[in-house]
C-alpha cells in the first residue's frame, strides 16, 4: 500500500498529460487490484460475518420479516443490496450450505469496490467543469488508488465507499443547482447508512441564501416520500391489505403512513444508544474516553453535549464562510472541513469515518494543490486508525504483543495529529475570509499555492 501511495504521488507530479484513454486504463488497473484483493480469504471477520448472515436471512425470510428474526442495526436501504447479493449467490448455492467460502465474501465486498471506482468517475466529472481534463483525471486516479479506501472496501469489507459515492453524486447535483434532487438523494442516504447525515448540513449551509422557500418544501416532501417508499417493505407491509383499502379507517390509514417512520426512528435510536461512547475506536478528541459512556459529565455537561456544541460552533463558522465565499473552491474547502469536523469533534464516532472526507480532498487538490498534504496526512492517520482496529479484532494475539505504552502512544499521537490537521483547515478558511476583505478570492489563492 505504501508503494501505491508513492506511485500516486509521482503521478500527481508527472508532466505527461493524462487523456481519456490513460484515465480509463488507470481505472481498469484500480478495479483489477480491488477484484484481486476481494478474491483473497481476508476480511474483518466480525463485520463480514454479519453481512453474510443478514444477506442469507433476507433471502430466506424476505424483507418484511427481516427485523423480526434478525438483530440488525442497519437501516433498510443497504439491506436491498444484501438481499440482491444473496439471491445472486443462491444461484450457485441454492441451500446456502457453503457460505463460509470465498464467493459470498467476494460478493459482499463487490458493491463497495464498484462504488470506489464509480466515485473516481464522479470526481472526474465534477472537476471537468472547473479545471482541465488532465487535472480532473489525476485527482480521480489519486482517489482510485488511495490505500485507505482500497483497504476498507477490498480487504476489511465495509460499505463506507457506497456512502462516499452517494455524497459525491449529491455534491455534483448541488454544483449543477439541482438542489431538490440533491436533497432527495441525501434523504435516501440516511436510510442506506446513517452516516449520510454528515453531508446534509452542507446542502443547507451552502444553499439557504440561494434557493426559493418552496424548494425546501419540495425537498422535505420528496425526501420524506423517498424514505417512506424505501422502508415500507420492511416496516409497513404487516398492516397493508391492498384488497381492503376502501374500508380503511382514518386511524388505520394514518397508522399505515407513520408506522414505517416510527419503526425507523426506533431502529436508529437503538443504534445510536448502542454506541453511546465517547469514541468507538476513533482517534479524535474523545480517544481518552474510548468505549466509555458519553453521558459522563465535565463541569456538569455531558461529553455528548460538549461534542455537539463544538460541532455546532464549526457549523456556525462554515455558515459565515459559505455566505461570503460563494464559489466552487469555497465549497471544496467547506465540505472537507465539515466532514473532518464530524470525525474529530462529536462523540460516538467510529475509526473509519475520516475516509468520508478523502474523495472531497481529492477534488480540492485539483483546485488548491496545497491540500495534497492534507489529503495524504489524513490518509496516513486514517490508515493507522483503521489498521490498529483491524489488527486488534482480527489478530488479537499479535496486537497484544505490542507493548501497551506503544499502543497508547500511537492512539494519542495520531489523535492529536488529527486535531492539529482540523485546526489547520480552520485556519486556512479563516485566512481566506480575511483575504476576502482585500478582494483576493479563493481561486486566486489556489494559483498562488500552486506557484
Amino acid at each position: 500500500m505504501f508503494y501505491l501511495k508513492v506511485c500516486m504521488k509521482n503521478i500527481a507530479k508527472e508532466p505527461v498529460e493524462i487523456d481519456s484513454r490513460k484515465f480509463y486504463i488507470g481505472l481498469a488497473i484500480a478495479l483489477g487490484l480491488h477484484l484481486l484483493l476481494i478474491s483473497l480469504p481476508i476480511a474483518l471477520w466480525l463485520d463480514v460475518a454479519l453481512f453474510k448472515s443478514w444477506s442469507v436471512e433476507l433471502a430466506r425470510q424476505g424483507l418484511a420479516n427481516f427485523y423480526t428474526v434478525v438483530n440488525s442495526d442497519y437501516p433498510p436501504g443497504y439491506l436491498y443490496v444484501l438481499w440482491l447479493l444473496a439471491k445472486i449467490y443462491q444461484l450457485f448455492d441454492p441451500t446456502f450450505s457453503h457460505t463460509d467460502g470465498v464467493l459470498l465474501m467476494a460478493l459482499i465486498k463487490l458493491p463497495s469496490v464498484l462504488a470506489d471506482i464509480g466515485s473516481a468517475l464522479v470526481i472526474a466529472q465534477i472537476l471537468k467543469l472547473y479545471t482541465t481534463r488532465d487535472r480532473a483525471y489525476r485527482a480521480a486516479l489519486i482517489y482510485a488508488f488511495n490505500p485507505l479506501m482500497i483497504f476498507v472496501s477490498a480487504i476489511w469489507g465495509q460499505v463506507d465507499g457506497v456512502i462516499v459515492l452517494l455524497m459525491l453524486c449529491a455534491f455534483y447535483l448541488i454544483q449543477q443547482n439541482q438542489v431538490i434532487r440533491a436533497g432527495i438523494l441525501i434523504a435516501a442516504m440516511l436510510v442506506v447508512k446513517p452516516q449520510g447525515i454528515f453531508f446534509a448540513p452542507f446542502l443547507v449551509l451552502s444553499q439557504w441564501f440561494r434557493q426559493a422557500w418552496w424548494k425546501w418544501g419540495a425537498i422535505a416532501l420528496g425526501g420524506a416520500t423517498t424514505i417512506w417508499l424505501i422502508i415500507f417493505p420492511f416496516f409497513g407491509v404487516d398492516r397493508f391489505d391492498s384488497n381492503n383499502l376502501s374500508n380503511l379507517s382514518l386511524n388505520s390509514f394514518l397508522y399505515f403512513i407513520y408506522k414505517p417512520f416510527l419503526s425507523l426512528y426506533y431502529l436508529l435510536q437503538g443504534t445510536a444508544n448502542f454506541y453511546s461512547f465517547g469514541s468507538v475506536n476513533a482517534f479524535n478528541i474523545w480517544i481518552w474516553s474510548n468505549w466509555q459512556s458519553d453521558y459522563a459529565t465535565f463541569l456538569g455537561i455531558s461529553y455528548r453535549v460538549i461534542g455537539l456544541g463544538l460541532l455546532g460552533i464549526l457549523m456556525m463558522w462554515l455558515t459565515i464562510f459559505l455566505y461570503h465565499q460563494r464559489h466552487f473552491s469555497a465549497h471544496c474547502v467547506a465540505i472537507v472541513t465539515m466532514l473532518v469536523g464530524f470525525f474529530v469533534l462529536p462523540t460516538r464516532m467510529h475509526e473509519r469515518y475520516i475516509l468520508y472526507s478523502l474523495a472531497f480532498f481529492a477534488i480540492t487538490i485539483a483546485i488548491i494543490p496545497l491540500f495534497k498534504w492534507l489529503y495524504w496526512a489524513f490518509t496516513f492517520t486514517g490508515s493507522i486508525n483503521v489498521g490498529y482496529v483491524y489488527l486488534n479484532y482480527n489478530h488479537g494475539e499479535l496486537f497484544n504483543m505490542i507493548p501497551e505504552i506503544l499502543r497508547y502512544s500511537i492512539t494519542y499521537i495520531t489523535s492529536v495529529l488529527n486535531v492539529i490537521l482540523l485546526a489547520g483547515l480552520l485556519i486556512y478558511s479563516i485566512r481566506l475570509q480575511i483575504l476576502l476583505g482585500n478582494n483576493i478570492s479563493v481561486k486566486n489563492m489556489a494559483v498562488k499555492n500552486e506557484l
